[in-house]
């Protein structure tokens, strides 16, 4: 039952909807307190403010400060060159809505200041000056905007590295999977393309995530927020793995011919395995969980990427591939070398985790 309901609202959803009810009522609280006209703009802004993560919120926050600034500027000299005509008024908003709409164009920190312009020129008008209006707008954006931050940051406060981590980890273990399937083409166990399809874009999903995790990660290091070691040589080292296995994967459709199979089937699956069980390790580490024997998979891999390469060395210095197609032997060279990348990443993967978690590499 408690993993069913795990499934359905994890315990971080329930973080969060903590910390945007708080902000929502403390903002709402301030906003009657100081009598501000229209408050609901600031518990709006403060809800809207408080993301999954530090980085997000802060990226939230900012962008609705600037867009709100830009647009209370823009809309206030709007509003006071507008007329008392429908016509002149509709002349001035238009030029104003198209620079603010430029703006937003340019960066998606000012996609805000459009909305701002069409209030701060439309809203109420004639029951107070312009200038108060923009003035007034900006002031409950701000109060929304650092009420729902400081909640980000004091409540339960979630650090986008934690979330952006486990989709590393699911990247590494469907690429640990591609490379079993890889593995299996070239020695004529089949392939099914359908399945690759899936792994491959599963492991492009995972990383494309991490990348935007990635964002909020350096946006907290920008904010002060953490002293977090840049975590960017993991994500980058997480692709150069499923990149490698693709590698592999471009040849295993067809299968290696069956006298040089039987001669290197032996050491290829035991390098493949090592590899793939490496790589569980290390996503296990990933998603926080204690792997007590990480260096001894490590040894265990790298022993047997190199004796690969020497089995595939020695029979092609006693001539066994004199007779081969090419076809096969491009294959296989590209498997030895696609498992060479592998070992070299995933070590420098290793090192790279291990400083961020602030351990010895």
């Amino acid at each position: 039952m408690r993993d069913r309901l795990s499934k359905v609202i994890a315990l971080a959803h329930l973080k969060l909807a903590l910390r945007a009810t708080i902000a929502g009522i403390v903002t709402y609280l301030l906003a009657e307190q100081f009598a501000l006209p229209n408050g609901y703009w600031a518990v709006l802004t403060a809800v809207l403010v408080v993301q999954a993560t530090l980085g997000a919120s802060l990226s939230v926050a900012i962008d609705r400060a600037l867009g709100t600034l830009a647009g209370g500027v823009v809309g206030v000299a709007g509003a006071m060159l507008a007329g008392k005509s429908p016509l002149e008024t509709l002349l001035v908003l238009s030029v104003a809505l198209f620079i603010a709409a430029a703006l937003a164009a340019r960066s998606t920190s000012f996609k805000l200041a459009p909305v701002t312009v069409v209030i701060v020129m439309l809203a109420h008008p004639g029951d107070v000056a312009p200038w108060l209006s923009g003035l007034t707008r900006v002031a409950e954006i701000a109060l929304g905007g650092v009420v729902g931050l400081l909640c980000a940051i004091l409540i339960l406060p979630e650090r986008a590295l934690g979330k952006m981590f486990p989709y590393c980890a699911k990247a590494l273990r469907l690429t640990a999977q591609l490379l079993d399937l890889g593995r299996g083409g070239l020695l004529g166990q089949g392939i099914d393309p359908s399945v690759i399809d899936r792994l491959n874009g599963g492991a492009r999903l995972a990383l494309r995530a991490a990348d935007l995790r990635l964002v909020e990660v350096r946006a907290e290091q920008a904010g002060r927020l953490t002293t977090q070691t840049d975590p960017a040589p993991v994500v980058r080292g997480a692709r150069r793995l499923w990149h490698s296995a693709i590698i592999l994967l471009r040849n295993a459709d067809r299968p290696l011919d069956e006298p040089v199979a039987g001669l290197v089937s032996a050491t290829l699956t035991a390098a493949t395995t090592a590899l793939s069980a490496q790589m569980s390790a290390i996503a296990d580490r990933l998603d926080g969980q204690p792997v007590a024997d990480l260096a001894t998979r490590a040894d265990a891999a790298s022993a047997a990427v190199a004796a690969l390469e020497a089995r595939v060395e020695e029979l092609n210095a006693q001539g066994a591939f004199g007779a081969v197609g090419a076809e096969t032997l491009t294959a296989l060279f590209s498997a030895v070398s696609a498992c060479v990348h592998m070992r070299e990443n995933l070590e420098e993967l290793a090192a790279r985790l291990a400083e961020v978690q602030g351990e010895a590499p």
